[in-house]
């Protein structure tokens, strides 16, 4: 009975002793940002609020970094970000 108490303890150390994959770790994405009064925005979530409420596509959206304004391709339009969301102050 010892025998086999030592013999599933090494066994045990045995297996514990094998170099261990390591985990793989997930690639970072990258998040393209915008930035709105001094606080940095994902661009995908802000274009699809805009797409949403505005009615045109998130593609016809132009982010004008500058006066951090948007604006409507093929349109003369500008639209002020806090006009279709709720930005942090």
């Amino acid at each position: 009975m010892k025998r086999y108490l030592v013999f599933v303890a090494l066994l045990g150390l045995g297996s514990g002793a094998c170099k261990k994959d390591r985990a793989v770790e997930p690639e970072k994405q990258n998040v393209e940002t915008i930035k709105i009064a001094g606080y940095v925005y994902p661009k995908d979530s802000i274009m699809n609020v805009f797409e949403k409420y505005s009615g045109f596509t998130k593609e016809r959206f132009i982010f004008n970094q500058e006066k951090e304004q948007f604006y409507i391709a093929d349109y003369k339009l500008f639209v002020e970000p806090s006009d279709y969301i709720i930005l942090r102050k």
